[in-house]
């Protein structure tokens, strides 16, 4: 797991990469919107699963969601960064792989499996409909996929598809999530676990937030 002090030092060249960059052809092709008012700092808005954020550029970089003062944790604003740096403007190609088709997935197979398949499995394979209800409050897409499956935009540029199968007699349920292939041209194999994570784990929030409040209204 990483230290901290790792993701500080992650930030830091993202930002300074970030600071020296081209930020109009940044926003062409992350499709995003950036903008200076009054010589003020540089800022880009986009939308990060479903939740608006504004990134500011200028001797230092913070990124903040937007309207809000809580501070965004650092794996966050590391993922955010490496979208705008990373994002190559292409289109999707409408072919979906698995995390193991993308280049050097099977070094981090087991992190992804540990941190966004197994989780996944875990909190919606004997409750689908929980999960279509989650996925809806997270602003995911049903598809035609599996026995369940929704796609979420994670990036204005990135969506994940999560599935579903039933289990029965036989054998268990099973999970799966699935991505555009383009997405190998816009993110490394480790950050596209991480992402995968984050949304799993946003959905594993809202679930647990559901169950709450169910129990609350039995009481």
């Amino acid at each position: 797991m990483a230290r901290i002090d790792d993701y500080r030092e992650s930030f830091r060249l993202a930002s300074e990469e970030l600071r020296n960059a081209d930020l109009y052809r940044i926003a062409e092709r992350a499709g995003v919107t950036v903008s200076q008012q009054d010589g003020g700092p540089m800022e880009i808005r986009l939308t990060f699963m479903d939740v608006p954020f504004l990134v500011q550029v200028a001797d230092n970089v913070d990124i903040l969601r937007d309207g809000q003062e809580t501070e965004v944790p650092l794996p966050e604003k590391i993922i955010i960064c490496h979208y705008l740096l990373h994002s190559s403007g292409k289109p999707p190609t409408g072919q979906l792989i698995t995390f193991r088709q993308i280049p050097d997935g099977h070094f981090y197979y087991d992190a992804f499996q540990r941190r966004a398949r197994d989780p996944f499995l875990a909190t919606f394979g004997q409750d689908p409909g929980l999960f279509l209800s989650c996925g809806a409050l997270a602003g995911g897409t049903p598809v035609d996929a599996g026995d369940c499956a929704m796609a979420f935009q994670v990036f204005p540029r990135m969506t994940i598809q999560l599935v579903l199968w039933k289990g029965d007699e036989e054998f268990p349920p099973e999970a799966s999530l699935l991505f555009d292939s383009v997405i190998q041209e816009d993110l490394s194999a480790e950050d596209i676990a991480v992402v995968s994570g984050m949304l799993v784990y946003r959905l594993m929030g809202i679930a647990r937030n559901q169950r709450s409040r169910s129990e609350k209204s039995r009481q």
